[in-house]
């Protein structure tokens, strides 16, 4: 759906009288990554939901890249994931071994962030769609949000971006095969180890969400007005995915990519030698994409030393968050 229609339902929505609770943390009112519910003093739940059609044709790789995308919320919010149920659209004429290798790449997914694949539920439709509803804990004090960045902070991306196009590419049957193996193991990589990085700088990381659906800038301009500040992006440290540049220049975007881009681009400046591609291409929906977190500059390199040596290997320091107006956004 996009931000601009999302927007609008959830306007009205919070119009309407809901229960409250104190114990609610994080709720309808933020745009954050889940939904989070104090258990305790020390602890809190954290609840999301994800799921979405096949961007691969391999069902087993589906499964895990789906899985990921939902892992990935918790992950976002500085938790760890306990328990998830299994979301199922499915048509009836696809054979039933092509959903037992996705849910088989699910439940891999879900093994291997040490939680538990509990259940889940199935509906009849005229195309697949799989996913998980996820339950994870936190820390009530090492809690990420979107708000909470600094200016002086440094902002640091965990993975590179090209998963929009790269999938866009293979479903118009011009994709490199190299180039979606690549990006099919990006997109398959859980984003555990960014929490683990994340507690080793602890206090001085400050707010964190994933990349996902409104690309990089959309979820940036969400972090800088929750945060009530700017944030300034240098073009030249942004990491791209092995060939996803070559598609951007060709054109080869999703309509998600157009629509983010007509909706968040009021918000941000760019420096006049960017060409439209280069604009469009920061735009472009991720699938299962990394984190982007502000962190105090003085720690901001050996967060990333660190998340190299966890993994993410893609990691880089790729902006800054500044004094000015809430929520705006320039790319140099």
């Amino acid at each position: 759906m996009s931000p601009k229609v999302l927007s609008e339902i959830l306007s009205e929505l919070s119009a309407v009288s809901m229960p409250k609770s104190d114990d609610l943390i994080v709720g309808l009112d933020t745009p954050d990554d889940g939904a989070i519910l104090r258990i305790d003093n020390d602890r809190a739940l954290i609840f999301s939901a994800d799921f979405f059609a096949p961007v691969v044709d391999d069902p087993v790789s589906y499964g895990r890249i789906a899985a990921s995308n939902a892992l990935s919320d918790i992950y976002a919010m500085g938790g760890v994931p306990k328990m998830a149920l299994n979301l199922v659209c499915w048509p009836e004429e696809i054979p039933e071994s092509v959903l037992r290798d996705v849910l088989k790449g699910g439940s891999e997914m879900v093994s291997d962030a040490g939680a538990l694949l509990v259940g889940g539920h199935t509906v009849k439709d005229s195309e697949p769609k799989y996913g998980l509803a996820v339950i994870g804990f936190v820390d009530t004090n090492m809690i990420l949000r979107t708000s909470g960045a600094k200016p002086g902070d440094l902002i640091v991306l965990t993975k590179a971006l090209g998963s929009g196009v790269i999938t866009t590419a293979h479903k118009r049957g011009i994709v490199n095969n190299n180039h979606l193996d690549e990006c099919v193991k990006i997109m398959a990589c859980n984003n555990s180890p960014i929490v683990e990085a994340c507690k080793m700088v602890y206090p001085n990381v400050h707010a964190g969400t994933d990349v996902t659906g409104y690309g990089l800038l959309g979820h940036a301009q969400e972090m800088a007005e929750e945060s009530e500040c700017g944030i300034i992006f240098n073009s030249d440290n942004i990491p791209f995915m092995d060939g996803s540049l070559e598609y951007a220049e060709r054109g080869i975007f999703s309509d998600g990519a157009i629509s983010n881009e007509d909706f968040y681009s009021k918000f941000v400046s760019f420096s006049d030698d960017l060409n439209s591609w280069q604009r469009t291409m920061l735009f472009d929906p991720q699938t299962s994409g990394g984190l982007l977190v502000s962190v105090e500059a003085k720690n901001a390199e050996q967060l990333v030393d660190v998340l190299v040596e966890f993994g993410a290997v893609s990691s880089a320091i790729v902006g800054e968050v500044v004094n000015g107006k809430s929520g705006m956004i320039c790319v140099k």
